[in-house]
């Protein structure tokens, strides 16, 4: 069944719509949409007030693999409808675990730019094409996971610092 899942995915990869792609200055920034798993939101409050600390506004993209997906990885009707339709300055994939259905949601969101976790478990070009820019964290301690905190505050430091050079 993942081949399968699998084989849709990397289709609709493939065939997505042309976007112009724009490395953002963070301090330019205005708007920003996060993309997670339902069971991070405790950890996604405390990004949410950073970013509205940065003067950002903040689009919240949560998601319930269980309930948001078709058995085929797809998102439902319902989860394609939820989605905020403005274009955003920045997609901030905070997603701790890899979801096919998730990767849909990230090719769903209109944004100049979109960023997240390289997963070391999931084979790059299934990764590549989605997200213009990956972060990669050290593995996680056995019998922990990645916190979204630490993908922010990465992809932050990271966005900040390539910019500082201008």
């Amino acid at each position: 069944m993942n081949k399968i899942k699998l084989w849709f995915f990397r289709y609709a990869k493939r065939h997505q719509k042309g976007r112009e792609v724009i490395f953002p200055n963070y301090n330019k920034v205005r708007s920003v949409a996060l993309v997670f798993a339902g069971e991070q939101n405790k950890e996604i409050e405390r990004i949410i007030r950073q970013l509205e600390k940065d003067s950002i506004m903040v689009e919240i993209v949560g998601y319930e693999p269980k309930q948001d997906f078709t058995i085929m990885g797809k998102p439902t009707s319902a989860a394609l409808q939820a989605l905020p339709s403005q274009r955003f300055d920045l997609v901030l994939d905070l997603s701790t675990t890899y979801h096919i259905g998730a990767q849909y949601l990230l090719m769903a969101i209109d944004a100049t730019f979109k960023c997240g976790l390289r997963f070391m478990d999931v084979p790059e070009e299934d990764q590549q094409g989605v997200l213009d820019m990956m972060v990669s964290l050290p593995a996680p301690a056995e019998g922990d996971t990645y916190h979204s905190e630490d993908i922010a505050e990465q992809i932050i430091r990271y966005l900040k610092m390539i910019n500082s050079t201008e």
